[in-house]
C-alpha cells in the first residue's frame, strides 16, 4: 500500500472511533461527523486503489524473456533426427 492508501485508511478508522465515542456518549454531532468522515474515507479509498489499479494493468511489460528464436532452437536441437 502506498502512504496516501494508508492514510485513507487511518482516516476510516479514526472515524469510526469517533462514530464508537459519540454512540456511547451520546452526542449526536459526533456520530454524523463519524459517519460522513467514515463514508469519504472509504470512497477515497476504493477511488484510489481504483486509479492504481487502472496506471498498473494500463503500463506496458518490459520486454520479453525468452527470445522465440531460441526456443525453437532448444526444442528442435533435442529431436532425435538432429544428432
Amino acid at each position: 500500500m502506498t502512504t496516501t492508501q494508508d492514510q485513507f485508511l487511518g482516516l476510516a478508522l479514526l472515524a469510526l472511533l469517533v462514530t464508537l465515542g459519540g454512540e456511547l456518549l451520546a452526542v449526536t454531532l459526533l456520530v454524523t461527523i463519524g459517519v460522513t468522515s467514515f463514508f469519504l474515507a472509504v470512497v477515497g479509498l476504493f477511488a484510489l486503489m481504483t486509479a492504481a489499479l487502472i496506471v498498473g494493468v494500463s503500463q506496458r511489460s518490459g520486454p520479453d524473456m525468452y527470445d522465440p528464436v531460441l526456443i525453437d532452437r532448444s526444442h528442435t536441437a533435442t529431436l532425435p533426427d538432429d544428432r
